[in-house]
């Protein structure tokens, strides 16, 4: 079924009126000259179409084809990409456009790379055949199929949290002046990662400080892979489940840190006392 227009009074009785959105004149019935409506509409048009325009991917040739300028982030970085002319196609093949994260135009006959290994903006499909190729859209019965949607609209990978881990750490009760301390590996929704995590976790004096040495420690948890700093600061291979267990001892009353480092962030477990 195809898509309905509004029934033909709804339309005619938009004659000389604006779209209340964007602001488009539709064209006053029996205006005379009819042609300054028309391009007062026309003229709208092209501007609220112009962001439509950017990066498309046209044909100046047999088997060329040009790029229009546009702009776009590449992480914290504003990209932008000056039109070009005359870029050549393999014949007899299906051509695929793309610019890389850094605004290199690429054309390969392979298809579009895996987004999360080259990250990209496709930009259209061309397909060529004996020397030439249809400008036109796909949609329209051309050559051309254009992809600019799919850096519009995707679906958000859901292992994409699994790659920013954090570290939820917490304190056990002391018992014969030790406090075992966990740190589990997380993902971004706070949920327990079943990973191995090379983790860094030292014991200070004040929060975010340096390492200074407990009392004793012992790594319960994990495979200890350095010990930076005995009885204070170690690197530790997590369990399977994403876990550190490290207890330190403290004689006599004690407030201490203990803070825990995965991929250059660091977590703090906030004030942890020892009793007298």
């Amino acid at each position: 079924m195809t898509e309905l227009y509004p029934s033909d009074a709804e339309l005619n009785a938009l004659s000389g009126t604006t779209d209340s959105e964007q602001e488009v004149l539709y064209v006053t019935a029996g205006e005379s000259p009819y042609y300054t409506s028309f391009y007062k509409m026309l003229q709208r048009l092209l501007k609220v179409a112009r962001r439509g325009g950017d990066l498309r991917v046209f044909k100046d040739g047999d088997l060329t084809f040009g790029v229009r300028p546009g702009r776009y982030y590449n992480g914290d970085s504003w990209v932008s990409y000056s039109q070009v002319l005359a870029q050549a196609l393999t014949n007899n093949a299906t051509n695929y456009i793309y610019l890389t994260a850094a605004g290199v135009l690429t054309v390969n006959t392979t298809g579009f790379p895996v987004p999360s290994v080259t990250p990209h903006i496709p930009l259209a499909k061309i397909v060529t055949s004996a020397g030439a190729y249809d400008g036109r859209d796909a949609s329209e019965g051309g050559d051309i199929t254009d992809y600019r949607g799919g850096a519009i609209l995707s679906v958000c990978r859901a292992d994409y949290q699994d790659l920013m881990p954090n570290l939820n750490i917490t304190a056990a009760a002391e018992v014969a002046n030790e406090r075992t301390i966990t740190i589990q590996a997380q993902d971004a929704a706070n949920n327990n990662l079943a990973e191995r995590f090379l983790i860094r976790v030292w014991i200070g004096t004040a929060d975010y400080g340096a390492p200074v040495a407990a009392d004793g420690s012992s790594v319960d948890t994990g495979t200890t892979y350095e010990i930076e700093t005995a009885d204070a600061a170690f690197k530790i291979i997590s369990d399977a489940t994403g876990k550190v267990e490290v207890t330190f001892g403290m004689t006599g009353a004690a407030t201490r840190y203990i803070m825990a480092e995965i991929d250059g962030r660091i977590y703090s477990s906030g004030q942890v006392d020892w009793a007298a």
